[in-house]
């Protein structure tokens, strides 16, 4: 998705800089030589304006905006670091989906808290958006969120061009719990892909899905509404369905019989619903909440329990 979203800012004309991990170096080595991130993102022809840099400081340094986006479980520390060299009212926009582990909070509260010192802004961005659809220009739309409008638009100034939309709102809990939600419930519907369940059982799994991320939101002080724009039953449907998707391909491989860590090691890739399971699950305690079909995706994936089991006996239960 960082590529992705390079390629849609180097589109627009806008000279940046894309930064990775420094244990990780391969994509960036190859963009410099190739103008192609063979390992993540094969087929892409990059632009020319977007210039590979593995020194973090580089990277960030006098950028009036910054995209962050890295796997929920490295966003604090590489926040840490990278506010060091930030200027000041520095907008950081994030695409990243998850939670904060160790605090359980959002991540746009981390942007935050990091942000405040040096009077930065915190702006999130989330939805349908399948990374290898947007880097090679297909239409997306995503939802906007921020506390301030005018960051709002200048981020949508960015970014907007005529195959991708942004619709802004000012649900910023509601937008990030759908992002973090979707990856929960892909796996369940790779799962379903992997034990060859018929649409009409996706179907009925998909609104019960979806009826859940309505109640975690609005649990959490967002609009339930939000579970029914792009950052929700947008992002769902996308994240669930797609082929492209690494939750959605996980589950699909536990469902044929593999083990869980096998499973994330044939994706190859982070999987952020496996931890977002147990994470849903924790702050779905404090509320008192149920949640039974996340429940059930926890015991198949987290817990190891038969994957043709747990979802009958669901599916007698509920419905």
């Amino acid at each position: 998705m960082g590529t992705a979203i390079a390629q849609v800012l180097a589109n627009n004309g806008h000279e940046l800089k894309l930064w990775n991990y420094e244990h990780d170096l391969e994509p960036l080595t190859q963009i410099g030589k190739d103008q192609e991130n063979k390992k993540y993102f094969p087929g892409l022809k990059l632009s020319s304006r977007i210039k590979p840099e593995p020194d973090l400081q580089k990277a960030v340094a006098g950028a009036d905006i910054v995209f962050v986006v890295i796997p929920s479980a490295f966003f604090a520390t590489t926040i840490e670091r990278a506010m060091k060299f930030m200027k000041k009212q520095v907008i950081c926009v994030s695409l990243s989906k998850g939670l904060d582990e160790s605090k359980m909070i959002l991540l746009s509260e981390v942007l935050e808290r990091s942000l405040k010192n040096i009077g930065g802004k915190a702006v999130v961005l989330s939805g349908p958006a399948i990374a290898k659809d947007l880097g090679h220009g297909h239409f997306t739309a995503m939802n906007i969120a921020g506390k301030n409008i005018n960051d709002v638009k200048k981020v949508s100034k960015f970014l907007e061009n005529k195959y991708l939309k942004l619709v802004p709102t000012r649900d910023v809990v509601g937008v990030q719990l759908g992002g973090v939600c979707k990856n929960a419930y892909a796996l369940l519907f790779g799962l379903c892909d992997g034990l060859e369940l018929p649409m009409n059982t996706k179907a009925a799994l998909l609104v019960y899905a979806l009826r859940e991320m309505g109640e975690i939101i609005h649990a959490f002080g967002g609009k339930k509404e939000t579970a029914y724009e792009l950052a929700g039953v947008g992002d769902l449907i996308g994240t669930s369905f797609s082929p492209h998707s690494r939750n959605r391909r996980c589950g699909e491989y536990i469902g044929r019989g593999k083990k869980t860590q096998e499973a994330t090691a044939e994706v190859g890739q982070v999987v952020e619903g496996i931890k977002t399971v147990d994470l849903i699950l924790k702050l779905a305690r404090k509320k008192k909440m149920k949640l039974p079909l996340i429940k059930t995706v926890k015991k198949i994936v987290v817990d190891g329990r038969s994957a043709k089991e747990e979802l009958q006996k669901f599916l007698d239960k509920s419905f």
